[in-house]
């Protein structure tokens, strides 16, 4: 056998030996040529547009980008979501955030999430997410911030610190995605169940916090105000946005619990309405009403001067027909000798 190699070896030409080896190399060469690195957005390690698509999205909406990756869904292509009739539907905010005029469609989330499964929730709290998909309450609805944390909604970009797109990355993701802004919070619930007309006893959510004995007064939406005010912080709790803007605002009446309200979608959207006790002729009794009640009471939906578009009460003010001087009404101090409703 060992002669008979030797043989063999002798027989093989250097010509030949080269050749192969220069083969061998050129189709080394020809195979690293064909596999191309892959773009990266320098998004962190293993972030690359073959796994993603990230890094053609990042040329424009860098703070996206950075808060998809700190997200649940970092390991999930963008057009996975953000399919290209919904992109098509992308504006860029004047802060320089992304903002989408259609929602990313339910059937979208479906296709990697089931209405039927068992979901691990914080606390007591009971989500029927089936009873939500047959009244087709969209998947977003809900959970619009699961992503990008609401950067859009809580207008992000206006802060200093995150003004520069070009400056936005992981770390700087980090410091705004927070749990509580990821998660629909019971103000969103309650928000919606109240414009869909719908009857929300906490038993329907709570295993523990079954009942709220005040809430239950057959009277309250008449003297919730009144018992709002003796503490704040209370209806706080519950009822004010975790997510968006102050839990008060300096309403210009100096009461504090119309201070709160204006700041809360829960509390103002029903307040822009006309209540059922506004009837037709309530023109003429308004004036009495007034002395009666307060005029805080009045406050709780009206302004004495035209409001902005943007303010969180209805249109309907005093001095459309008066001529108050814009000056703040008394003190919840003063007023509480006065048996306000609200």
């Amino acid at each position: 056998m060992k002669r008979f190699s030797q043989q063999r070896r002798r027989g093989v030409s250097p010509g030949i030996i080269f050749a192969v080896l220069l083969v061998t190399l050129m189709m080394l060469l020809l195979a690293g040529c064909g596999e191309k690195e892959p773009a990266t957005a320098d998004h962190g390690p293993g972030t690359t547009a073959s796994t993603t698509g990230a890094s053609e999205c990042a040329k424009c909406h860098m703070p996206e980008v950075a808060t998809w990756q700190v997200s649940s869904h970092s390991q999930i292509d963008c057009k996975k979501c953000h399919t290209d009739a919904n992109a098509a539907e992308m504006t860029v905010a004047p802060s320089g955030a992304v903002a989408i005029k259609e929602k990313v469609p339910g059937d979208t989330c479906k296709a990697c999430h089931s209405v039927n499964r068992v979901f691990s929730l914080p606390g007591d709290l009971i989500v029927p997410h089936e009873r939500h998909d047959k009244a087709r309450v969209g998947c977003t609805d809900c959970h619009n911030t699961v992503v990008h944390y609401g950067i859009t909604e809580r207008n992000v970009l206006a802060r200093q610190d995150f003004s520069d797109p070009n400056k936005w990355d992981k770390d700087l993701a980090e410091k705004i995605a927070q749990v509580p802004f990821e998660r629909p919070t019971m103000w969103q619930c309650l928000d919606c169940h109240q414009k869909a007309k719908v009857d929300t006893p906490c038993k329907d959510c709570h295993t523990v916090y079954t009942s709220l004995p005040s809430h239950e007064q057959a009277a309250w939406l008449s003297i919730h105000g009144r018992e709002g005010r003796k503490d704040v912080q209370g209806c706080a709790h519950c009822h004010a946005s975790k997510e968006v803007g102050p839990k008060s605002i300096d309403s210009g009446t100096g009461d504090s619990i119309i201070d709160f309200e204006r700041a809360n979608s829960y509390c103002y959207n029903c307040h822009k309405e006309r209540p059922a006790f506004h009837g037709q002729d309530f023109m003429s009794q308004h004036a009495s009403s007034a002395k009666t009640k307060g005029l805080l009471n009045c406050f709780a939906c009206h302004s004495k001067k035209q409001p902005t578009s943007t303010a969180n009460i209805t249109q309907v003010y005093c001095n459309q027909c008066h001529w108050f001087q814009d000056v703040k009404s008394p003190t919840a101090t003063q007023a509480a000798a006065k048996p306000t409703d609200n």
